[in-house]
């Protein structure tokens, strides 16, 4: 008897207002308008309660602290048309107010009390003690947070009751400033842990490593998608819904002591970013792009910086103005004056308008995308209301004529004092008071080059001449190999370019500088500031991804990624690979009907990009091999139903059988000797279609490659699993 012949075992207008209400990616964090005031029964002084207003759709609300005021502006007209007094006694709290649609929500921050304004009555309806000192109330796509970040708790609440709304969470504390996406996901950073934490609907989601414990994070919500900036690794992450993007930054951007000042809200895909110093950096998170932008009055205390259209808005809190920079132009505009020096400046992009406020200030600023500005009269008698009867306010030493926010200190950018209010602050003055004002420069890097276009300034009257323009190092030499080496100092503007430069971490630095003909005749350089990039930016993802499975494994192949000296890498469950080129190999997958998931990220000096993910099922069905009977000549070969010698009998093949079967695959399993030729053995069992219907025999009695070496038939023949 042959082997195996015994049991064997197992086996219009209208149609504006409509999308700005659809639109709702640029109101959707608690960081509207920092104010003081009084939070309290907001019929005070405005006609009978029951009187009900038609508020603009696109507008805001905004802070009148002199006149103890809340007033809602409409962003079109430029106007006030709805306001409420407020109570006096409640004076000098710090309130945000928290803005999402109909819902409209005043946050003690200093008690942690949250009350709930009803737009239509111009008064509040409920009030609810949600937390300590420095809590966080978000709103956003329906759904509201409280978030204190003392205590570390997490809770969501009913926006119209403001009661809880399901269990709380706890994370790590303290937590940072947390922002929702436009799907209403709540994005919380947990710097302890140097993760976001996300949560939808409620629930607690799965973490997200932006860096490591301890470090300094930033969080800000870039056209619907979260970024978070490491300001201690100087690094930024893009989440999207398909994976994370992580972006190097300028090496700067680790010196912010208490890191980088970001709005909680960009209303595109550029993040503004302010740096030690004053440094300006510009992350475009559509294209993995980082420019810096020097500054003229760099030791000024500031504001976050907020982009609407071309236009990047600081706000000088030292000199009271809005710096303005057309990113178009590559240059700084006229400021734009906004509160007294040294005054609070409140900012907020809502409704796809730039809101800018102070709130013991009679006027406020509306901004559309174009940069134009409207003057909003906060005091306008001639609004919905009623006629206002006067407010008794108790005078009190140091609280003016109404309520204030502090200003000043850690967290309110820079390092200098705010002088008090009188006349702007004139820039440092010049070494050399006939010295030519410096150009602006913006840096950039790009295929292995940095780029540092610039911009001259308009030069004063009675300063020397500009002669020509260079770029220098941050030592002040001049650099070699920069093209053009200089341009004339007539020139409206350039870009100096310095190639041959490595694609990796490293900051590259530069200043643009005006030469002229000092004192003596002698040659002098006006420096700018400095600006620096790294030399190329981070690759786009891999387009056009493809997977052939092979047996226990696949082949990848993708189009090439943008980007300058791009590496790929490749990973797979189990196992991972890079390359310079557009293809790999992947080994060690399971064949069965399991899916597998292989990802492609492209990777150079500048960051990564987001992962591109594709499904392979090795299917080994799709794979079966024709071969004939041998090793059949003295007596029938028992098949099974399953694998092995002992799984049940189920038919035979007739002696002498050379016919054809069909090799499904392959699998390891009892040790089988021919009886006729003991030189003949094999564990290898064969699962075959045969006589229509699946079986398993014994890999000696089917002339596959190997079948009398005892092996596996790969790759022809794939493994069962």
């Amino acid at each position: 008897m042959n082997g195996d012949r015994s049991p064997a075992r197992d086996a219009g207008p209208r149609g504006v207002l409509r999308h700005f209400r659809r639109d709702r990616l640029t109101g959707q964090l608690a960081a509207g308008l920092v104010g003081v005031l009084c939070v309290g029964a907001l019929v005070y002084g405005v006609g009978t309660a029951s009187a009900k207003y038609r508020l603009a759709d696109v507008g805001a609300w905004l802070s009148a602290g002199a006149k103890g005021l809340v007033v809602h502006a409409n962003g079109l007209a430029g106007k006030v048309d709805g306001k409420a007094a407020v109570v006096p006694q409640m004076r000098g709290h710090h309130i945000r107010i928290v803005q999402d649609g109909t819902t409209v929500l005043l946050v003690d921050t200093d008690t942690g009390v949250v009350s709930r304004i009803d737009p239509s009555q111009l008064k509040i309806t409920g009030s609810r003690a949600a937390g300590g000192p420095g809590l966080q109330v978000l709103a956003g796509s329906g759904a509201a947070y409280t978030i204190d970040s003392v205590k570390g708790v997490v809770q969501r609440i009913d926006p119209l009751t403001l009661a809880p709304a399901g269990p709380a969470a706890t994370l790590t504390a303290p937590l940072g400033q947390a922002g929702i996406d436009g799907k209403g996901g709540l994005w919380v950073p947990v710097p302890q842990s140097g993760q976001v934490v996300p949560f939808q609907d409620g629930r607690q989601g799965t973490p997200v490593t932006a860096g490591r414990g301890g470090d300094r994070l930033a969080l800000t919500i870039a056209a619907g998608t979260p970024v978070v900036v490491d300001s201690t690794s100087a690094t930024a992450l893009v989440v999207r819904p398909d994976g994370t993007q992580r972006i190097t930054l300028p090496a700067p951007v680790s010196k912010a002591a208490n890191g980088v000042r970001m709005p909680p809200v960009a209303d595109g895909q550029v993040v503004p970013m302010l740096g030690a110093g004053g440094s300006l950096y510009l992350l475009d998170t559509g294209v993995g792009r980082v420019e810096s932008v020097a500054l003229r009055v760099p030791h000024h205390a500031f504001e976050a910086p907020n982009v609407l259209g071309p236009r990047v808005y600081l706000p000088d809190r030292t000199a009271g103005h809005l710096l303005v920079f057309n990113t178009d132009k590559g240059a700084w505009e006229a400021p734009i004056p906004a509160t007294r020096p040294g005054g609070t400046i409140e900012v907020v992009t809502r409704d796809h308008m730039l809101w800018v406020n102070d709130p013991d200030g009679a006027l406020a600023l509306a901004l559309d995308p174009n940069g134009a500005v409207k003057r909003i009269k906060k005091y306008d008698d001639h609004v919905p209301g009623g006629n206002r009867r006067p407010i008794p306010i108790k005078a009190r030493p140091g609280d003016g004529n109404g309520n204030r926010n502090t200003g000043g200190g850690p967290g309110h950018g820079g390092n200098d004092p705010v002088p008090p209010a009188g006349r702007p602050p004139r820039p440092p003055a010049k070494q050399d008071p006939t010295a030519p004002d410096p150009p602006t420069p913006i840096a950039s890097g790009d295929n292995g080059s940095i780029e540092v276009r610039f911009t001259p300034a308009v030069q004063p009257q009675g300063v020397y001449p500009v002669s020509r323009f260079v770029l220098l190092g941050a030592d002040d030499r001049l650099v070699k190999g920069a093209t053009p080496a200089q341009f004339p100092g007539n020139a409206p503007g350039g870009t100096f370019t310095v190639g041959g430069l490595a694609c990796g971490s490293r900051t590259y630095e530069y200043k643009v500088a005006a030469e002229y003909k000092g004192k003596n005749g002698k040659t002098a350089y006006s420096p700018s500031g400095t600006v620096g990039a790294t030399a190329c930016r981070a690759p786009g993802p891999p387009t056009t991804l493809r997977a052939t499975g092979v047996n226990h494994g696949a082949t990848v192949t993708w189009a090439k990624s943008s980007g300058y000296d791009v590496t790929y890498n490749v990973t797979w469950q189990g196992g991972s690979t890079s390359t310079k080129g557009t293809s790999a190999n992947v080994s060690g997958l399971t064949n069965g009907t399991t899916s597998h998931t292989i990802s492609v990220t492209a990777h150079n000096g500048a960051g990564d990009s987001t992962p591109v993910s594709i499904s392979v099922t090795l299917d080994p069905n799709q794979h079966t091999v024709v071969y004939n009977g041998h090793n059949n000549n003295s007596t029938t070969t028992v098949l099974h139903s399953g694998v092995g010698k002992n799984a049940p009998r189920d038919g035979t093949f007739p002696k002498g059988f050379t016919g054809q079967v069909t090799v499904i695959c392959q699998q390891q399993s009892d040790s089988v000797t021919d009886t006729d030729d003991p030189s003949l053995k094999s564990d290898i069992w064969d699962k075959i279609n045969y006589g229509g219907r699946v079986r398993w025999v014994s890999d000696l009695y089917v002339a596959t490659p190997n079948s009398n070496a005892g092996t596996f038939s790969s790759p022809k023949v794939w493994g069962c699993s």
